[in-house]
Formats: C-alpha cells, structure tokens, sequence
C-alpha cells in the first residue's frame, strides 16, 4: 500500500487586515484567517483557522467571555500590526508572521520566528523561541521535572495503567491534559494557553533547546496569553478566564479514607467504627466499585444489602460517605439506567453516527453517556439523585478520560460522534473534555436537586477549568519513595494552573507501602488541600492503626494538626474561591526573583506563611531546607533563623521540618474527631515576631448562602518584637454572626512578659521563658480590638 505523503506545512505569511474594531483585528492570506484581540489589559488571544469561517464550537475551557474593553492602541503599518495596552503589546509581521509580546518595559516575553506557524493538513503548528534563562511551569498534571523545561508533553488524557505498571517520569500525559504555561524570564511571568481539547504535544526545549514547538492534531489554533509580570497576576488573568474552585463543604477539608475495596457493608461498618474507638479524626469513608451490583452504576450489591441503613449509621456516626460513579453503563436490556439513557438516546455514537459505541470497562460491555450533550447531563444528574436520595454525600468520577479497555488505545475510537448543540464533533476533537464534562454533570445534578448544599465532586480527568466543577486527584501512584516525590511537584504545578483542590493517594495506592513511606506521605499530605488516605486490592491494610501503636501515634498526630489548622486552610480556600490563588504554592509565587526559590521542587508554601519540607527518602532523619529571604521560626522549636540560606533541619521519623515567616498569624482550634463535631468558639491565634496579618473569614461551612453574604470576614494585623507592639482586629464584615467567642491570643518566639492592654482595658496573661510562649484572651466582639502589647 503506497503511504501518503505528509501535508504541506503552509506557515502564516502575506496577510492583509480584513476588518477592525476598537479590541481586536482581523487579517486572512491565501490558506488562513487570523484574528487577535485584546480581552483585558495584558490578556491577548491569537485566533487561527485553516478554513472559511472561524469555528463557532463553544469553549469548555472558558468561563469568562464577557470583559470590560481595555484601553487599546492598534497600529496598521506596511509590514505589520500591532495591538497595546497600558502593560503590554503584540506585534504581529504580515509578511511573514513572526510575532512578539513584550511587557511595558520592552521585555520579550514570547516571540515566534518567520514562518513557524501555520497548518500541515489539520495540524495546528506553533514555534516559539526559548532563551536560556527561561523557566517553565505549569502544564497541569504532568510528571518529570518540577520546571518543564527539556520535557516533551502530551495532552491526551490516558489510563495510565493500561500503559504502565505504574506512572513513571517519562510518561508523557496522564489523566488531566491543561495546556497552559507559565514562562519565568529573569524574574518576570507570563502565561500562554492553548484552548484545544483534541491531542495536542508540547516539546518544551528537547529536540531543539532554544525551541518550544506545539501541536495540535484538530481544530484551531487558539492561543491565549497572560502578562505578569507576576506569577500571582497571570495565574489569576488565567483563572479568570477558565473559572475558580467553588467554596467546598468545610468536612471536604478532613482526614478521608478510601480503599479499593472494602468489600462488605461490615467492614465499613468496622472500619468507621475503629476510627471512633481510636480517637483518630476521619470525615469521610468511601465505597469503591466492590459496592455496585456487578458494576452497575448507582447500585448496590448483595455485600451491600441495607445501604440506607448503613449511610444512617455512618452519618450518626460523624462520617460522610462518598462514592464511586464511572461513565461506563453495562450493557444489560435489564439494567434500568442504561434503558432510560436508550430512551433518551443519551449515548456516545459510533463512527457512523447511528448505533450507540459499545465498549468494555469494569461491568463488562457498556455505553459511554454523551456528556457533551446538556440534556444527557441533566438525565445522568437525575440518575444520580437517587443516591443523594440516601444520603451519599459526595461522588468519585473514575474511569473517565474515558478508560476503555476493548481497544489497544485505552479509550474511545477517534472518529465516534458526539452530539453538541451547533452540531456533532468527533471524539478526538474533544477527548480530553469528557471527564470534565462528566464532574460538570455530577455537580449540576447535585445543584439541581440540593440548590442550597455544596456539591463534593471528584474527578480522575479534566481539562482546563476543571476546577469549577471538581477536585482533582492524581490517579493511580505507587508505593514507593520516587512517587511521594514526584507528588510534590506534580501538586504544585496542578495549583498553578488553577486547579487549587488537588492531592494523591496517602501511602501510595499500587503496592504495599511501608511504615515508614506511610508516616512520611501521610506528614506530607497534612499540608495538601486533599487529604485522602487509598491502597489498591491485595495490598496490605493501610488505615493509619495497622502498624503498630507507634506508627498509630504518631499518624493521629498529624491527623489531628490538620483538623487544629482548619481554620487555616480554609481561609485559602476562600482566597481561591476568590482570586484564584493556589493554596499550595511554589516557593517562587512569592520570591519570584530568587532563582534558589525557583528551582526549589522539594518544599512549598501553604498559604504565605506555612514552609512545609517534607521527608522525601528511606531513612532520612534530617535534611536541607532553603529559606528565602526574611526570618523564619522553627514551627516546633521557635527557633529563629535569618532566610536567604540553607539550614539543615532534624527529622526524626515523628517530624516533618516546618517553618513559620516572622510576623505570621496561624489560626488554629481544638481537635476534633470529624468537623463539625463541636463549634470552634474558641480559636487560637499563633502570632509570630514581626509584621504580619490575617485575612480572617468564616461561614456556615455547607451551604451556598455565604454567596449572598451570610459570612463573617475581618482584617487581623500584628506588629510586635521583644520591645512591645500591638495586635488589631479589625471590624467584621458579612450579615452572619461569628460563631468564636473568644480570641487565645498566643505569642510565640516571646523573651520576657508583657503587659496587654484591650481597648484599654488591663488583659492578664500568661508567659513561659522556657518555652518562649505567652498568651492572653480576648472575648470577641463584632467591632475593632485593639490590643496593646508593652514589655514588663
């Protein structure tokens, strides 16, 4: 058979202006059309067809369509055009389509070469020049390097276990394809995303080092780019446009566990109860695919006979009960869900575009829900309901890149047909999207029936702007020492590619883990916005009591830290909810210009304040930790120590290293055994030596009314040293009435007493040399506190 030859590469060149507006410009040549816009100041989109017309398929990706115009300048010149704004400028050549972003200084932030972008065939083509200072991150979930550049990337969401025993650094995609980037030049940022959901490979400097080159296999090329130059505005411009996590239910926030499976109604029953029996805090169980009838999806089977019972139980209990939904139906004329998905013709066609695809994945043969489609979502959230019905708190989308295992490529044939409103598409146009479309029906279908809860969703795939509907967990890791590694990294570039709400499997799921991997992940993961305990079938046991009663210690400890920082986390994930900032971040998000920071992979920053260094290798018991600049405090110790520098750590298997930034405020309460379980009236405000403030906020933690202000928020400042200082609250904020009564105000890193003084009124405390910590309380109340701190 004679092989075709490859298509002409036809780059962008002779273009001439066609129309203009006050925001953007459009241009065509002989084979393309090009428009570029400006959407905001700083923000450009590059829009570029091979055919007639420009594609009018709606963007899964973007939320945000509608922005306020910016102050544009546009310039038509004889070899090119150029569009401005206060912060930046494209300049685009017409000749032959070479392109520049600059900053307001001047500063390059991506350039392209003559003729290096245009179409071969369907394949969009995009070439850009790396300098050799340049930094990339970002890029989602992906492996390898914390800094992507030298790494070819894939965006083709992927069961990794099809391919793999388990996920390796030179995998080139996973299960969440994000095709954005965050380029770092001499200290200054910029974003660049490509809204494609179809194959798309990034080779970020590995065959050619000063070269990027990106391709996508369909549709057009459609690129967005994002002036910092801070890392905080681009991610922020980014979210924006692809949207923000949702305030989640506070419970979401505890200690979870899963396994796959617990296999019987009674040993679920077991295994909440010994959380209880134990005193280890735990808010959620969940119930693997062992539960269905046959992996029937929304059943359950005959280990599970008394669901209704069971979730009683559980919920008396203190627990929510989350369970596993995948988009495969079983092809049984018999099963209920499958005859109203027939009924309402809810299913993903095969390539003739008449008989529904039927393909094989845990019930065996089955259907594929057309999640693309809004009346098939809608259908599937009712379906869904009968399980909120009784009393499920949250589901767990699995299997839905979609995981197929009737073909070598693990998921749906290329040229199955979807059916969207403007008209069908085929599936490898826009694969990488039906996980996310499948969490988008999952939350939808909650909302429509419980309108005033917060859905909790999970989702194993996604695609950009995935985090409006889902958090996402990073599939199926192993049990080694290389894959706690690896989540590290993997966590932050997620956050910084707008999906805050994100973790791993404590322990590692494929493999038996050891005691000691265990503890380390499960010290690790006390800092990450998930925290969920998973291990694989015919893996030993895994929940934190089963080796022995040292390991058992010193797990509830950091089980109960984490419920002692709640208040903590969940102002950053009201600070997500809001402005799009990772709760775990990089350690450049706030040292951008410090290239230790930069290329530091192996420790983060909860918040601000928090610099957590896990323990990352067999054996350790102490390791390297960098400091930025500042002072940092020893979170166990109090010791202090000048940033900028090195410091080695003590690491005994019972720590993990933790630094706190002078002038922090931590707020912390009291342990308790699932949220919830008592009102936090008292909470415990850490203040650190320096100056510092918290952005205090609170709400009733499960219902949507905080959107329409049923909230309390206040500015807390601090600003103390061996000398004296003061503290201020500032006046609340929000119509909800705050459910602290009262302020423990402790001091930490103090060397002699003090007198306090509340809105003038003398405030007795107490102070200890030994251990350099004083405190003193305060009733709260709804006005401004000011509190004077006077050396004795």
């Amino acid at each position: 058979m004679r092989k075709r030859p490859a298509p002409e590469f036809r780059p962008l060149a002779d273009l001439k202006t066609v129309r203009q507006s006050e925001q953007s410009i459009e241009l065509k040549s002989s084979f393309q059309k090009v428009r570029l816009s400006v959407l905001a100041d700083g923000l450009f989109r590059l829009q570029i067809t091979a055919q007639k017309k420009f594609s009018t398929r709606p963007s899964w990706a973007v939320s945000k369509e509608n922005w306020a115009p910016a102050a544009t300048t546009i310039r038509v010149g004889a070899n090119g055009v150029s569009l401005s704004t206060g912060s930046a400028a494209f300049r685009l050549s017409t000749g032959d389509g070479a392109w520049n972003l600059s900053d307001a200084t001047g500063a390059t932030h991506f350039d392209a070469a003559p003729n290096t972008m245009g179409f071969a065939g369907k394949e969009g083509r995009v070439e850009l020049n790396l300098i050799e200072a340049e930094s990339l991150f970002g890029l989602g979930e992906t492996t390898g390097t914390f800094n992507k550049r030298g790494l070819i990337r894939e965006f083709w969401n992927t069961d990794i276990l099809g391919h793999a025993p388990a996920i390796h650094p030179g995998m080139r995609s996973l299960y969440v394809s994000i095709p954005f980037a965050i380029s770092l030049r001499e200290g200054r940022a910029a974003g660049i995303f490509w809204d494609n959901p179809g194959r798309q490979i990034w080779d970020l400097g590995q065959t050619q080092l000063d070269r990027w080159k990106m391709c996508a296999a369909t549709g057009e090329i459609d690129l967005y780019f994002f002036v910092g130059p801070g890392v905080e505005t681009v991610v922020s411009r980014f979210t924006q446009l692809t949207g923000r996590t949702p305030m989640p239910p506070r419970w979401a926030l505890g200690y979870q566990q899963c396994r796959y499976s617990y296999e019987t109604q009674k040993r679920v029953a077991e295994i909440a109860d010994d959380f209880r029996k134990r005193k280890i805090p735990c808010d959620a169980i969940y119930l693997d695919i062992h539960h269905m009838d046959g992996y029937r999806v929304f059943t359950f089977g005959k280990t599970f006979p008394k669901p209704r019972a069971l979730i009683r139980k559980l919920t008396g209990q203190g627990f929510k009960v989350i369970t596993i939904v995948d988009p495969g139906v079983k092809d049984d004329r018999k099963f209920g869900v499958l005859n109203r998905g027939i009924a309402r013709d809810a299913f993903v066609k095969e390539p003739n575009g008449k008989k529904d695809y039927a393909g094989k994945v845990w019930p065996g043969k089955a259907r594929f829900p057309d999640f693309l489609s809004a009346r098939v979502r809608d259908w599937w959230g009712d379906e869904q309901n009968k399980l909120c019905k009784l009393g499920i708190a949250g589901f767990w989308n699995d299997m839905n890149e979609p995981a197929n295992f009737a073909l070598p490529t693990k998921t749906l044939p290329p040229k199955c047909v979807h059916r969207l409103d403007p008209g069908k598409v085929t599936h490898d146009e826009i694969h990488n999207v039906y996980g996310m479309e499948m969490a988008r029906a999952c939350r939808d279908g909650i909302l429509t029936h419980q309108p005033e809860t917060r859905p909790f969703v999970i989702t194993r795939a996604g695609y950009a702007g995935v985090q409006r509907y889902a958090l996402v967990w990073t599939g199926d890791n192993s049990s080694v020492w290389e894959h706690l590694s690896d989540a590290v990294q993997m966590f932050l570039n997620l956050s910084a590619s707008g999906v805050p709400f994100c973790g791993g499997d404590i322990g590692g799921f494929i493999d038996n883990t050891t005691p000691e991997l265990f503890l380390r992940w499960l010290q690790f993961a006390t800092f990450t916005p998930f925290y969920r305990n998973h291990s694989n079938l015919g893996t030993i046991d895994q929940e934190p009591w089963v080796f022995g009663q040292n390991v058992e210690s010193v797990a509830r400890k950091y089980i109960e830290l984490r419920y002692q920082l709640l208040p903590y986390l969940y102002g950053l994930f009201e600070q997500a909810h809001r402005e799009g900032t990772p709760i775990m971040r990089p350690l450049f998000w706030h040292f951008q210009d410090d290239p230790v920071a930069m290329a530091t992979s192996d420790q983060f920053l909860l918040g601000e304040n928090l610099l957590v260094a896990p323990i990352l290798r067999q054996g350790s018991t102490a390791r390297c930790v960098y400091l930025p600049r500042g002072e940092w405090f020893d979170f166990w110790s109090g010791q202090k120590f000048s940033g900028g520098q090195h410091v080695i750590a003590l690491a005994p298997l019972e720590t993990i290293p933790i630094f706190v930034r002078a002038g922090s405020i931590v707020p912390m309460t009291a342990v308790q055994q699932f949220v919830g379980e008592k009102t936090a009236d008292v909470v415990n405000l850490h203040c650190w030596p320096g100056a510092g403030e918290l952005d205090w906020y609170e709400d009733d933690g499960i219902s949507q009314a905080f959107a329409a202000g049923a909230f309390s928020r206040r500015q807390i400042k601090s600003r103390w040293s061996e000398k004296g200082g003061a503290l201020r609250l500032g006046r609340v904020s929000g119509n909800r009435p705050s459910d602290v009564k009262k302020w423990r105000i402790i001091l930490r890193g103090v060397a002699r007493k003090y007198s306090v003084r509340a809105n003038g009124k003398v405030v007795s405390g107490r102070f200890d040399a030994a251990t350099q910590v004083g405190s003193f309380e305060v009733l709260n109340a709804p006005g401004v506190v000011e509190i004077q701190l006077r050396r004795s």
